[in-house]
């Protein structure tokens, strides 16, 4: 009985080191595909020409979809940062764009420095969080 406890706990050791380890590289591959989301976000917020910012918001998504994939796989080691992540896409979705492709880039761009920069740095510092 003493040896299969021992051998249990082993295997459950075992199994947190390799989810944790597995975090680093997962949470690295996560930032470089928001950086990228964001980027092509900020661009976004620059383009006037109506077709121009539709091929934009496809870019979005697409990058956005890089990282929907990664958290996906990876749900229980990013469930915290997929919380924020979900807030800022519907958030994105929902008012920002709508608002640049509306012409209203007063209003994104009120969104983009307000309340999305602030979570923009938080999916940031719990990516950083997961890495160390």
């Amino acid at each position: 009985m003493k040896k299969m406890l021992s051998s249990g706990l082993l295997g459950m050791g075992l199994a947190l080191y390799a989810s944790v380890a597995m975090a680093g590289p997962v949470a690295d591959a996560t930032k470089a595909s928001l950086t990228e989301a964001r980027e092509k976000l900020v661009t976004l917020l620059s383009i006037t020409d109506k077709a121009a910012q539709t091929k934009q918001v496809e870019e979005v998504q697409a990058a956005s979809a890089k990282v929907d994939a990664l958290v996906g796989k990876n749900a229980d080691a990013l469930k915290a940062f997929n919380e924020v992540w979900t807030a800022f896409k519907t958030t994105r979705d929902s008012e920002l764009i709508p608002n640049v492709l509306a012409g209203k880039k007063d209003e994104a761009k009120a969104l983009a420095t307000g309340v999305q920069a602030g979570r923009f740095k938080q999916m940031q510092e719990i990516l950083a969080a997961v890495t160390q």
